[in-house]
This record gives C-alpha cells, structure tokens and sequence, in this order.
C-alpha cells in the first residue's frame, strides 16, 4: 500500500508533525511530494534560527516566573522555522514531566526544556541518560535524595514503568536494584538564596551504592549509565522492550492511540535497526500508509497547548502570548506544572464545559482585538489574493486556511448565513467592504476556531 499524496495529505500531516500551517506552508510541504516534505520537517536542523532566536530574545519575555517561561515555549510552538522541533520538544514536555510546584527553580526547568529540545530526535539512550542526570527531574521525583543506606525508589520506578517499558516488564525487585544504582546522581548548589536556580548534576561517589545488584536478570556492581544500558537493551520473545514502548508512544502521539501490533513491531525493527533512533522512528511513522488513511486525520483532540497556538499560528497573529499562557490552566493544561509524573491525560478529557468555555474565551480575545498589544491579526491579509465577493467565497477561504473544511454541511451553512447577515441579525447579502471585513472577518474565524472542527488535528 502506498501514500495517495495530496495537499490534503500535506495539511494533515503539518497538523500532526507541527501545530497546523498556513496556506503557503503547505502548499510548500504538498510541492516538496512526500519523502521531501517528511524530510523537510524531520531533518530541519538546515533552517537556520538566528534571525528567529534574536527575536525571540528581543520580546524579553521574563524566565525567572513560570508565566515568562510558558510564554518563551508558546511563542517558539507557534513562530519557530523548525516546527517539528518544537512539536517533538513538546512531546518530551508531556512523556518527561517535572513541575515548578515542586522544583521551584523556573531555571531548572528551562533548562530541561533546553535539554528535551536538543535530544528531541537523537539516540534515545542519550536523551534517557541526559534526562535522569537534570536537576529539575532529579528534584521532580526525588533522586537527588537517593543515597547508599536510604534508597529512593521513585525515579527508578517511572523510569521504567512510563518512560521506557512500561508496565509488566519490570518487577519489584527490578525498581529496588535499579534505584541503588542511580545512588550518588544527585545535585549540588540547590538552595533558597538564589530561588533554587543554582542547581547543578553532581555524581557523588560517596553516597554511591557500590554493592553487587540484579537489573532484569544481569548482575554486577551496575551504576546509573549501566542500569539506564540494561534497561534499553532489555528484550523478550518480543524483541526490544523499550522499542515497542517508545514506538507505541509516539505512534499514539502522532497518529492514533492503540496502534496495532504490526506497526509497533515495524516501528520497533527501525528502532533497533537505527540503534535506537528517535528521528528514524518518527520518519517512518510520517512515511506509513497508515498514517494518512482517512481514520487517521481529525481524530486527535486538541490540548490547551495545540490548541492555543495552532489558533495563533494559522491565522499568521502577532502575539506577546500572555493571554495564551495565563488561559491555559482554565483550559486545564498549566504548562511547566503537572499534577504528578504521569502528566496530562489525553483526547476527551480535555473537554468539559468549563475547558470549552475558557477557549471560547481565548479566541474571542484574538478576534476582537483591534489594538496594537497582545495577540492579534490583520483580517484582510486572511483574504488577500483571494475570491471573497461572496459569503461562500469567504467561508471557502477561511474554511481551507483554518483546516475545518470537514465541518458538516450544517455547520457551514451556518457560517454563510452569519456571513450574509445585516448587524440586526436579519438575511443580507455579503459585500466586501473594509467595515465588513473586520467585523465578519473576525466574527467567522471565532466560529471557525470553537467549532468541533478545529478541536480536532
């Protein structure tokens, strides 16, 4: 089976490797056929930031509060050359958690942001091994306290059980040996005077167990590089262990979740083949026939963190994002402070009365600003280059660089008649005027972005 490569194959993917595009954007990826268009995202490393990075650097965002640090994220997810890094980046932000609420330094966290962005798509011993020694995630689950003598067991524990494994593949006995041999990975320099920022990794051999352990099944005077290498090597009649784990887990973030066996053991087989490739793992995912099949597009539900900034993004806004970050926690996603190591859970939960109602609040924000400060975009630019001498035109129009052309014939003819409507409510006719622009341009892109259409990538 092959791909049937289409723009519409180009926008799905950008909404699924990215966080949504604009017309041109993907008009570029659909031109470039379907290996250039995966390469262009996965191999990105060739687009130069510089001119991004100063900018960003420019807008001083203030990274000592945690608000500063969710604006820096967003405006990076939505304004980036390098979407894909900012998606994968995200997606360690969701596998990896740690929270300010109890590492308190925003230093450290950035820092590990830092960290998940460069090993976004490296070796995933590498990203494994960078991750256990960060000293937001050593405070996160309690290994900077881990000693020879008083073990604590709680990073050992979600190290295998939600971050390579998986639950049934460890035993008990597994997470005692494996919390000895991270004895000594602890931090220096963690301290009140300098709001917990100071922090640094310190392997101290002193209050290292050098004692003889058991890690599935292979004895030794292991340590934490040699129980992160047994972990990753661990395999039964199955094959690579941490393979199918990892490969579940990003199939289930990029595609659909539950995928079935012969994907997991196609991913798992590239994870191997690869040497344990997070980037050649993801390329195969964006190369599968699968991937693009129609029960694969718009099923994925929006988090408060796609949502918001795909919001910004395809409308091509200018934004300090400081309405995005300070809505996210009523739409129920505080960036940078989970509730525990597990994270967020996914898809419907996302979706209450209240979440929806806190989005609804964020887009009409964006719409109804007409100043020059906070998040805000020019509706005639949205028309620009376009037919818009009708409703249907300017439904068309917006409908395509909105990616909700799925929505029901119900639903859009709603959005034609609001089009068409006198400011009493009663039937009109649309006419392009520079009055009628702003005002329906703005009123249809917030019944675009609350539609159900939109919650779905």
């Amino acid at each position: 089976m092959s791909v049937n490569w289409t723009r519409d194959s180009a926008a799905h993917l950008l909404r699924r490797a990215a966080f949504g595009a604009t017309p041109s954007e993907i008009d570029d990826l659909y031109a470039r056929g379907l290996e250039g268009a995966v390469s262009r995202l996965v191999d990105s490393e060739s687009i130069d930031l510089t001119a991004y990075e100063a900018s960003l650097a420019a807008k001083g965002y203030n990274l000592a509060n945690v608000r500063g640090l969710q604006q820096w994220f967003l405006d990076r997810m939505a304004l980036s050359p390098r979407p894909f890094e900012e998606k994968m980046t995200y997606f360690w932000n969701l596998h990896w958690t740690s929270g300010i609420s109890k590492v308190r330094g925003t230093t450290l966290i950035l820092n590990q942001n830092k960290t998940e962005r460069q090993y976004a798509v490296g070796k995933f011993d590498d990203l494994v091994v960078k991750i256990s020694q960060d000293p937001a995630e050593l405070v996160w689950l309690d290994n900077y306290l881990n000693r020879a003598g008083r073990p604590n067991e709680n990073y050992a524990r979600e190290l295998m059980e939600l971050y390579t494994l998986g639950i049934g593949h460890y035993s008990e006995s597994d997470v005692r040996e494996v919390a000895r041999a991270l004895t000594g990975w602890t931090i220096q320099n963690y301290r009140q005077a300098d709001n917990y920022n100071g922090a640094t990794f310190l392997d101290n051999p002193a209050i290292h167990d050098a004692g003889s352990k058991t890690i599935l099944g292979q004895t030794g005077n292991w340590d934490g590089m040699d129980a992160i290498r047994i972990i990753l090597d661990h395999a039964d009649s199955q094959g690579s262990v941490s393979g199918r784990f990892l490969s579940s887990k990003l199939w289930s973030f990029f595609a659909y979740e539950y995928p079935p066996p012969y994907i997991v053991e196609e991913l798992r087989d590239v994870y191997v083949a690869s040497n344990r490739s997070i980037r050649e793992v993801v390329r195969a995912i964006f190369l599968h026939p699968e991937f693009y099949e129609a029960h694969t597009r718009k099923t994925w539900v929006r988090s408060p963190v796609e949502y918001s900034v795909a919001s910004i993004r395809m409308v091509e806004a200018t934004s300090d994002f400081a309405t995005a970050s300070s809505s996210l926690s009523g739409m129920g996603q505080m960036l940078f402070n989970p509730e525990d190591a597990k994270g967020w859970d996914w898809g419907t939960s996302w979706m209450n009365t209240g979440t929806l109602f806190a989005r609804s609040t964020l887009a009409n924000t964006m719409c109804t600003n007409r100043g020059s400060n906070g998040t805000r975009f020019d509706p005639n630019r949205l028309l620009a280059g376009h037919d818009s001498s009708t409703a249907d035109e300017v439904v068309d129009v917006l409908a395509d660089r909105l990616n909700v052309n799925d929505a029901s014939s119900k639903i859009r003819a709603s959005w034609v008649d609001y089009v068409n409507a006198n400011d009493d409510g009663s039937r009109g006719t649309w006419t392009n005027t520079a009055a009628n622009v702003d005002k329906k341009v703005r009123g249809l892109v917030h019944l675009m972005l609350t539609s159900p259409a939109f919650h779905l990538a």
